[in-house]
């Protein structure tokens, strides 16, 4: 079930991203960032804040940070929100928790989304790369769409050779991360008893990870992103 949304129309993709005239470079580097925001994040949101933070610091700071457009989607209960892609300095860093994990709508919608502003900017003669991301403690609860079509679109991005990203905070998200087959997976253990600091390094990770993905010369995923 693929319909969460439509195909989106020339005008929405203008509409919702950075314009044509406040891209200053030939090259742009696209980095989706989906973000778990159920209920069982609920002990985390002040440090899901922190981190948040630091790592729109650290792509703020990159030498590549003008060339890339950041679209920030979170997911719960039954809302999935994808910004669009936008300057670094325009990322919302706030947290909430609350609810069920709608994981399969989000990566639908967010691949979508990618791939139809990635090819928009390709078609005005851009050289495009993107990072395709994802962090949840968790398995899917509550979407309309099934593992399978999850699957069909993040093997999809793969087979575009976008670098497909999971941040699985606990076992059970390591074994959704996997079943949807991304191609790199970074293991959070959940139970460790300094759990503030397991997030920390997640995101430090993944900033990391994120801006030498951006500044590989050519178009082409590189292996896994996170042993890059």
């Amino acid at each position: 079930m693929a319909d969460v949304m439509d195909v989106m129309g020339l005008d929405d993709i203008e509409q919702e991203n950075t314009a044509m005239d406040d891209i200053n470079s030939e090259t742009i580097n696209l980095v989706c960032t989906l973000i778990d925001e159920s209920g069982s994040m609920g002990g985390n949101i002040q440090e899901m804040n922190y981190n948040q933070s630091s790592f729109k610091d650290a792509l703020a700071n990159s030498k590549e940070a003008d060339e890339m457009l950041v679209a920030k989607g979170t997911f719960s209960n039954s809302n999935v929100v994808i910004g669009g892609y936008k300057k670094i300095e325009e990322f919302d860093t706030n947290y909430k928790a609350s609810g069920m994990t709608p994981l399969y709508d989000a990566i639908v919608i967010g691949a979508e989304k990618l791939v139809s502003y990635r090819t928009y900017l390709k078609d005005q003669g851009m050289n495009v790369k993107a990072v395709f991301a994802v962090f949840s403690d968790g398995e899917d609860t509550s979407s309309r769409n099934s593992l399978s079509e999850a699957r069909r679109f993040v093997e999809n991005l793969n087979s575009l050779e976008i670098p497909t990203a999971f941040i699985a905070f606990g076992n059970s998200a390591i074994t959704e991360a996997t079943n949807l087959k991304f191609k790199s997976i970074l293991k959070i253990d959940s139970n460790t008893p300094d759990p503030a600091s397991a997030l920390r390094h997640a995101f430090d990770v993944l900033s990391k990870s994120t801006i030498k993905s951006v500044s590989v010369v050519g178009n082409k995923d590189s292996g896994d992103l996170f042993t890059m």
